[in-house]
Formats: C-alpha cells, structure tokens, sequence
C-alpha cells in the first residue's frame, strides 16, 4: 500500500479529489503549466487545459489553433500532484483536447505511478498580488509569506491605518482577494487581521474561511520544487 511506504510504484491512481492542483510538463521541460484534476473517464485522465497566456506561444493566431498546436496527439507528458500527503507522478500521452465550454485536456491512463511521502513545511515565501477591502476602502499589496493558518501582506503604496486598526480591534472579517497564477480571476479569502506594523507597512492576518485556496497553492509551490520524479 502506498501510505505504508515512503515510496511506491503503483498500477493505479488512488482517488484523487475533483480541482486537485496538477502541474503538467513534456519530457524536454519546454513546457510547464499549473491545472487543475477534473477526473478518470474510460481509463482517460481528465484535466482542464491553462489559460492560453500559460502556454507563452505567439503568433499561432486563435487560441484553438495554439491549443491544437500545443496539445497535439500522442504529445508525451508528466503529471505530478498531490493527494492526502503524497505525491504522485506519472507520464502519460495527449488523446485529444475539448475546447467547447470548459477547455480540458484528455490523456492516457498511466501505466505506472511512482508515489512518495511529503515532506512538510511550516511556511512559505511567496509574491501574490492582492487587494485588502475594509469596509469602504481597498488596500493593495502583495502576500510575501504564509501557511495554511495565516499570512504577511505587505502594503505597496502609502496608506493611512487608522481603519485597519479599528478593523483588528473589532476583530472584523475582512475580504482578501489573491491573484493566484494558475486562475484567470482573482479568488476571495476571508481573513482576520492580527497585527500591523506601521513602518514596514506589513499586515498579519489568520485565515478564516477559503482554507482550501491556500491548500491548493501551497500544493502548486510543492510540485514546482519536485524535480526527480522521471
């Protein structure tokens, strides 16, 4: 069994919970992008295709034709995510792309999955643009750190604190929104502001609601650090 081993080779995938963060790339590492797992259908792993911006091509004209051109069959890929503690890996071949409402990405069911235990780690460095609302007035900035509990926002123009302060004193919910780089829009997370520091224009918040968000990029930043799986 795959939770009794650091490592194992498996015949099959476990099940793996629908909008799991997946990272796909090719053999050569010409191509990388962060998706999302919609599911297994007839032995076809399912995932949604990334935004066209992803896929740094230019000059292909529509994005069918740099879907097509990106995603053509028998393309040999690696997928990697991550599942109740464990990464899996596997590569698999392109079958075909579905552009009609919901772009996804259909490919072979893999013949082998290589599987090991995740390491944990506490906190991590990052720089996601986001803008703070309180009440009426918006805060913009960048998230420079955080965890599944909490997180550092750092403030990028001059501000005044005096609601900030009355919003930690109240102890008030307050709407964050993350531009996270595998979404085409920004995600909303309730937060709860626990401390500020003036000079540096920096805000501690405690995450209140919208866990899951965090959850999945923190699973995005632990499979771009995975380099020796195939």
């Amino acid at each position: 069994m795959a939770e009794d081993n650091e490592n194992a080779v498996l015949k099959e995938l476990p099940a793996i919970d629908q909008g799991t963060v997946i990272q796909v790339t090719d053999a050569g590492g010409g191509l990388k992008y962060i998706s999302r797992f919609v599911g297994i259908d007839s032995q076809v792993v399912i995932t949604r295709l990334p935004p066209v911006t992803q896929l740094k091509k230019s000059g292909m004209g529509t994005d069918e034709l740099t879907f097509r051109d990106t995603f053509f069959s028998k393309r040999k890929l690696v997928m990697r995510m991550i599942s109740n503690g464990r990464v899996f890996a596997f590569e698999t071949d392109v079958v075909d792309v579905f552009l009609q409402g919901s772009k996804l990405l259909m490919s072979t069911y893999p013949k082998h999955i290589q599987s090991r235990m995740l390491r944990k780690e506490p906190r991590y460095p990052c720089a996601i643009p986001g803008d703070l609302t309180v009440g009426e007035q918006a805060y913009s900035g960048i998230m420079v750190n955080f965890s599944t509990g909490g997180g550092l926002f750092k403030i990028t123009s001059q501000t005044e604190f005096e609601a900030l302060q009355k919003a930690r004193e109240e102890q008030q919910k307050l709407t964050l929104k993350l531009q996270l780089p595998f979404d085409d829009q920004p995600s909303e997370i309730n937060v709860q502001l626990m401390s500020i520091t003036t000079a540096d224009q920096q805000l501690g918040f405690s995450f209140s609601d919208g866990k899951e968000l965090i959850q999945r990029y923190i699973a995005a930043l632990k499979l771009d650090s995975i380099s020796d799986f195939f």
